[in-house]
């Protein structure tokens, strides 16, 4: 048998098989050669690993050895994916428990229909399944949107553990859903926060409740991931660490109440003690992946200029506003699509790297591109286009 040259290309693979071919009669045997010989050096040269642009972009994210640590662990990861790609497994169907960061934007004007959500960019670019969708209601819980994607706007992680845990358990177990994503624990700290802020609730009651938060809301995620882990001995989790205190409602806040700093900071060190746990359940077992969205949180408050370059313009940090140039909504409080697609990309890159999936990534032209698509379709065909 002939030898069959691979060209990996991203985290897909490139079989040549003119060299698997039987030879040709022997008066076009030169002909033939040539031809292969051709056509191979095409491919090599016009070869570049996916994603390498994207990650060139991202390094804007990072000091120097910040993106020598990326550049490591994207090195890893590729090595992961090359390794496992062969038998790579499909990802989905999925499904999500969560709050407003994954509940689908359409549903909820002004600003969020403004743009699209992590999920909404996974089914719309990649086809990943998240259920059947519907327009209408379907009732409490579920309600509209699709139908495994149980997330909830304002909800807390104890509303994810009575409203939403039981029916993704329940299609978990049935084997309807293969994968799922957690992201959920901000609004535990935030919505008080915010009565706060509004005067209906004394910041020292709040500050003293916050160890009682905290154990509760990592009681409510570790119940989330045993009891999936349990309906199923396939199903495969990622789940995400969480921070609050980079949002522009909270950086608000602050700056208009100095003498509510202190508190910002006592939930800052709350929120931290909340994803320990987050990442201990990570470890805990090998069908749980950890995305670290706080610390990619973290990463970006450190930006100067209060702007980054990406996909092929520029992204505004300090600003809010529904344009997608702009990192976060006009709320104050959701990213906008160019940064649920980031969002996006890590849940990928995660079930990629810990449990053999090969979706091709989300590039940062990629996500940049359709996130103009959004705003234009939005603008012309309403909000639900």
């Amino acid at each position: 048998m002939r030898p069959v040259m691979i060209v990996w290309v991203g985290n897909t693979t490139l079989v040549e098989h003119f060299a698997a071919l039987p030879a040709p009669p022997s008066r076009f045997a030169r002909r033939w050669r040539s031809f292969k010989a051709r056509h191979t050096m095409r491919k090599l040269r016009a070869f570049r690993p996916e994603g390498v642009d994207g990650l060139e972009e991202r390094l804007v994210l990072s000091y120097p050895a910040a993106a020598r640590a990326v550049l490591h662990t994207a090195a890893v990861q590729v090595a992961s994916l090359r390794a496992t790609a062969h038998s790579a497994v499909p990802l989905g169907p999925v499904g999500t428990l969560g709050d407003s960061f994954t509940d689908e934007y359409r549903f909820y004007p002004p600003d969020r229909t403004q743009a699209r959500g992590w999920v909404e960019i996974l089914a719309a670019t990649r086809e990943i399944n998240f259920g059947p969708f519907s327009h209408r209601s379907r009732g409490e819980p579920r309600d509209a949107g699709f139908a495994y994607d149980w997330a909830r706007s304002d909800s807390t992680t104890a509303d994810m553990v009575r409203s939403q845990l039981p029916g993704l358990a329940a299609q978990v177990a049935r084997g309807q859903v293969k994968d799922v994503v957690i992201l959920d624990g901000g609004n535990d700290y935030l919505l008080p926060l915010k009565a706060v802020g509004a005067g209906t609730l004394d910041p020292a009651a709040y500050a003293a409740a916050l160890p009682a938060t905290t154990a509760q809301a990592g009681a409510n995620i570790t119940t989330a991931v045993t009891t999936l882990l349990a309906s199923s001995p396939n199903v495969h989790l990622v789940i995400s660490t969480i921070d609050i205190s980079d949002l522009p409602i909270v950086r608000g806040l602050a700056a208009l109440s100095p003498a509510l700093e202190p508190l910002v900071q006592a939930v800052d060190q709350a929120v931290g003690s909340y994803n320990g746990v987050i990442r201990g359940l990570a470890s805990s077992s090998p069908r749980v992946a950890l995305v670290d969205l706080a610390a990619i949180d973290q990463q970006l408050s450190q930006v100067p200029g209060g702007s980054v370059p990406f996909g092929g313009t520029t992204i505004n940090l300090a600003t809010v506003g529904n344009d997608y140039h702009d990192f976060f909504l006009a709320d104050g409080l959701h990213p906008g699509t160019v940064a649920q697609g980031i969002i996006a990309d890590l849940f990928l890159n995660a079930f990629n790297d810990h449990f053999g999936t090969a979706v091709r990534p989300l590039s940062p032209a990629e996500i940049v591109r359709y996130a103009a698509r959004v705003q234009y379709q939005i603008r012309h065909n309403g909000p639900r286009a």
